[in-house]
């Protein structure tokens, strides 16, 4: 097997990993809180530390990946994101699950830099579009994941014994697969981050992610509550609503690397926020659950490739090294997906849900309106990078 293919599956399998831990830890949630006696306040709270430990670590983690590689860093990071499930599970005292989701935020925040800086290099070193079946595989894992947490719930398993062993049997193929890793070109790029007329397109993409994961999180937050009340919709019904946005958006990143090479980044950015926008605002004029479970996929599989084309644009910009540009994108998107759901609560506690939803169709109009910084630049040293009309780059090999 050549190194780029083994790399190509050792990349696949973190991403899958990273899935699987987020799916089996969120599935037992309602657990922890009954076990720990949480109100929803103290939940929300306590749930926040987890993105505040993600968006914390990911500049840090961007500068250990320039000094030490991205392969080193994502083998340490994955074995102790897998670490941080037992240490979620064992917590006895409230006050202490906001540290400990702190720590299982950090190791995840570090991950996703420094995997999607691994995915960057493959996808590189192919010439050709990869990353969006790297995110699909977290999808899938994420799926997989709740369904092994909701049969665990549903079989009375307790969550300290589910979650450790959840965490060995992850950790076992993380260890396995590390060897596989890329090692990174050495290249004279940037190690820290000096925003200048260079970045402006960095801006430009940073602006994208956070309008796109600002929708997600709405998605994930508020389509049950806008199915529900919907009339004549039941609790079980409405719950399918994101379980439909979840699967389009999958199938949306297995196919999104063959239509990024077909069409290019800028066209998937632009006409998949257009999808998304015209798909929701469809939805809400119409106030049906058809129609709200077709505006739902529509959103899933618009924004489906759009991030991991802002990973891969990100870390080409030249003159600035990958794991820096992919964690300006990524944290600037987790903080999109930290305020959007309570903005939508905000805005629908004055004005109605329907209205606040608004705001997901009027971001992805944005994100549309931004499509050009997804544009492509060429490292001058891969001569498969092509320029092709409309400032767009294909990354099939030619």
């Amino acid at each position: 097997m050549q190194p780029v293919t083994r790399a190509r599956v050792a990349v696949s399998v973190t991403f899958l990993i990273h899935g699987l831990v987020v799916g089996n830890w969120l599935a037992r949630i309602p657990a922890v809180k009954i076990s720990l006696g949480l109100n929803a306040l103290q939940l929300g709270v306590s749930l926040l530390g987890a993105a505040v430990g993600a968006v914390a670590a990911m500049p840090f983690t961007a500068r250990l990946c320039g000094r030490y590689g991205s392969r080193i860093v994502t083998r340490v990071s994955s074995l102790l994101f897998c670490a941080s499930l037992p240490l979620l599970a064992v917590v006895s005292w409230k006050w202490l699950l906001g540290p400990a989701l702190v720590f299982y935020g950090a190791a995840a925040g570090s991950m996703d830099v420094s995997m999607n800086t691994q995915g960057a290099d493959v996808e590189r070193a192919r010439s050709r579009p990869t990353m969006s079946s790297f995110h699909a595989l977290f999808s899938i894992g994420g799926m997989l994941g709740a369904a092994i947490g909701g049969f665990a719930a549903e079989h009375a398993i307790s969550v300290r014994l589910h979650l450790s062993v959840a965490a060995v049997a992850l950790a076992i193929p993380a260890l396995l697969c590390g060897p596989w890793l890329m090692k990174l070109r050495d290249e004279p790029r940037q190690t820290t981050f000096r925003l200048g007329p260079l970045h402006g397109i960095l801006v430009g993409l940073s602006v994208i992610s956070f309008c796109i994961l600002l929708g997600e999180g709405a998605m994930a937050d508020w389509s049950a509550i806008y199915l529900s009340e919907t009339p004549g919709v039941s609790l079980g019904v409405a719950a399918l609503g994101y379980a439909v946005f979840s699967a389009a958006m999958a199938a949306g990143r297995l196919a999104g690397d063959a239509v990024t090479a077909r069409i290019g980044r800028v066209n998937v950015v632009r006409w998949g926020s257009l999808l998304a926008a015209a798909g929701l605002a469809a939805a809400l004029i119409a106030g049906t659950e058809l129609a709200a479970m077709i505006g739902f996929a529509c959103v899933g599989a618009g924004f489906s490739s759009i991030f991991p084309n802002m990973c891969s644009a990100a870390a080409a910009q030249p003159n600035l090294r990958p794991e820096i540009g992919i964690a300006t994108v990524s944290a600037t998107g987790y903080l999109g997906f930290l305020v959007g759901p309570p903005l939508i609560g905000l805005l629908a506690e004055f004005a109605g849900l329907r209205i606040a939803l608004l705001l997901v169709v009027m971001l992805s109009g944005l994100a549309a309106m931004l499509s050009r910084a997804a544009r492509d630049v060429a490292p001058p040293q891969s001569p498969g990078y092509k320029e092709r009309s409309g400032n767009d780059v294909s990354l099939r090999p030619r």
